[in-house]
């Protein structure tokens, strides 16, 4: 590659990197006060007073009427906006992750296709809230999850046959890979159960959050933080 073909990459990455955080933490601010403004309730507590970090889903905050059944519109409508926020992000991160696979890998495609398709489905599950669409935002949510982690599982699989920085995000993406899939068997263990389900599968999806937010933020502060000129992965 060229050198002024290097630095167009190198400006382009920057850009994805610097998208990737500000989102990030567009997405933060927008859950904190979402969070602050959520009436109650939860699916095992529906008269709990305001939002329970472990024991609400993010989609939660994103009903119209809370679970307690007091209306939430304003604050509905900026935890649908952190929502979109986190989109921006993850399409960055995807985007961003072959940068550190090694030359000879052919995942990058697959990583930026399958990425960009989960992005794709999950914007939609913030517009569909289970109040009104009903199983519709479970789906779509699991559609999102099943892109998700097969890019996830490919750019895990490359990073670990990459540089010893790739190799460290290989391992939090691994350690992301393994809660969200634990989460999403969870899910669908108590999607149709008469109960509902336990405390454990919200708190998964926050712990599987958490772990992908490390993996996203590690990618781009590396990126950032980079000296030496990219490669051009196809």
């Amino acid at each position: 590659m060229r050198d002024p073909e290097n630095r167009e990459l190198r400006s382009r990455e920057r850009y994805w990197a610097l998208a990737l955080l500000v989102s990030w933490l567009a997405f933060c601010g927008l859950f904190v006060v979402s969070a602050a403004l959520y009436p109650g309730g939860n699916w095992l507590d529906p008269a709990a007073p305001g939002h329970r970090f472990f024991a609400n889903y993010v989609c939660d905050l994103t009903q119209p009427v809370s679970l307690s059944g007091v209306n939430n519109p304003f604050g509905s409508r900026l935890a649908q906006l952190a929502m979109l926020c986190f989109a921006i992000a993850l399409a960055g991160f995807f985007w961003l992750l072959p940068r550190f696979f090694a030359p000879a890998t052919r995942a990058a495609l697959w990583v930026r296709a399958l990425g960009e398709c989960s992005v794709l489905s999950y914007l939609a599950v913030p517009l569909t809230p289970s109040e009104r669409f009903g199983e519709v935002h479970a789906w779509l949510a699991l559609l999102s999850a099943a892109f998700g982690f097969l890019a996830a599982f490919c750019a895990v699989w490359a990073l670990c046959w990459s540089s010893k920085p790739a190799r460290a995000l290989g391992f939090v993406g691994a350690l992301a890979l393994t809660a969200g899939a634990l989460h999403a068997c969870l899910f669908v263990r108590y999607l149709h159960a008469r109960a509902p389900a336990p405390l454990i599968v919200p708190a998964a999806q926050k712990v599987a959050a958490l772990l992908l937010s490390a993996w996203m933020l590690g990618v781009a502060w590396l990126t950032l933080s980079s000296r030496q000129e990219p490669r051009d992965r196809g």
